[in-house]
């Protein structure tokens, strides 16, 4: 009994049989989420003779956002075998959607047909006859073998499953295919459909109500003369624009500047808007999203101080031997010079203050001017001993 055993399994996995028949060895849908198809397997995953690496029959496809197209049913392959005098003819997969608990007495499958794809000539996982190309096919076959797939060589079936009222739902189907056992007919019907038991292949999903926007990372870029405001979406769904607003005390705001946004979106979105003209002091900004019908959303607020064009100044410690120049920033051009514009000290600052020493500068009156990336101002300063 277990040598009958051992043979049939070997037979199945080997696709060829030594009885006049024709079969289904391996079956996947293919289903694109968030923009990436892959084949979900539903017979024959594990065996060796899988079409992709996912596992479909009970598997959870994940939330998704009401109308974001991002959960599409665009396709499947099945793997076909037959013996020398057998034929096969055409192969369809039939499926539908309903509330998860709540499945009809009677559904309503919709059908898509897998085209004839491709014969297999070789049993290794090489490129077969001609140009084709394996990594279009869903893996491997063996020779003698057919493939019946969609999209195969045409469009795919791109069945968009967001349109669903929010909700938790279960995506059914089963395979169907044609032929004939001994012989050039296709009156016979054969099915994959997990032995029926209890629904034939089932996965499920859950569809969200749509969240306008989904902010990603906001920042603010100090240009010292102006202030650049970065962001990010995720997601966007009914969007119309976004307004740059600023506030100087964090509570009262005004727009600025307005760009459109993307309408709908499922991938991630880069934005930025400009405050040329920005308050001395501390500058709040926060982006607001407006919908098509009116309603809006803000981004989270961000913040950065600009400092007035002469907000630095200089002290000068007598008796000390120095003076420091307080109020500037990093990399900001420090020089001195003499009444005649002679030119006796320059560095740049490392930071937000800078000591001179004047020890080997005779007493007197002197300028420093500080020059920034945009602009530069003189300041007097005694300098004594």
């Amino acid at each position: 009994m277990k040598k009958y055993i051992i043979v049939a399994i070997l037979s199945f996995i080997s696709c060829t049989s030594l009885y006049a028949q024709f079969g289904l060895y391996a079956s996947a849908a293919y289903i694109n989420i968030n923009g990436s198809n892959s084949f979900y397997n539903n017979t024959a995953p594990g065996l060796g003779q899988d079409i992709g690496t996912a596992t479909y029959q009970g598997s959870n496809l994940g939330i998704f956002e009401q109308n974001s197209g991002t959960l599409r049913l665009t396709g499947a392959e099945i793997k076909t075998y037959k013996g020398a005098a057998d034929n096969v003819c055409s192969g369809t997969l039939y499926f539908t959607v309903y509330l998860t608990g709540s499945r009809p007495v009677s559904p309503v499958f919709t059908p898509v047909i897998l085209g004839f794809f491709s014969d297999c000539f070789a049993p290794a996982c090489t490129s077969f006859f001609g140009s084709f190309n394996i990594t279009a096919g869903g893996g491997c076959c063996s020779a003698g073998d057919q493939k019946w797939q969609s999209p195969g060589f045409g469009s795919a079936a791109n069945i968009d499953l967001t349109t669903y009222s929010p909700g938790i739902y279960t995506l059914e189907m089963y395979y169907e295919y044609t032929g004939q056992d001994g012989g050039a007919g296709c009156g016979t019907t054969k099915y994959d459909n997990n032995s029926n038991n209890p629904t034939n292949y089932t996965a499920g999903f859950t569809i969200t109500l749509p969240v306008p926007v989904s902010f990603g990372s906001i920042d603010v870029t100090n240009n010292r003369s102006y202030n650049s405001v970065h962001w990010k979406t995720y997601t966007e769904a009914l969007t119309k624009t976004f307004k740059l607003e600023r506030s100087g005390d964090g509570i009262n705001y005004i727009t600025i500047a307005e760009i459109p946004a993307a309408g709908f979106s499922s991938s991630i979105r880069s934005y930025s808007l400009s405050d040329m003209s920005p308050l001395k002091g501390i500058n709040y900004y926060r982006v607001k999203m407006t919908e098509t019908d009116g309603k809006y959303q803000y981004s989270s607020i961000v913040k950065t101080t600009n400092k007035a064009a002469e907000s630095w100044y200089v002290i000068s410690n007598q008796g000390r031997e120095n003076i420091q120049v307080r109020g500037i920033e990093k990399a900001d051009e420090v020089t001195i010079f003499d009444p005649l514009g002679a030119r006796i000290f320059s560095t740049k600052a490392n930071g937000n203050y800078l000591n001179i020493s004047t020890s080997n500068i005779p007493a007197g009156v002197y300028f420093v001017k500080v020059t920034t990336s945009n602009a530069s101002s003189v300041k007097q300063v005694l300098i004594s001993h």
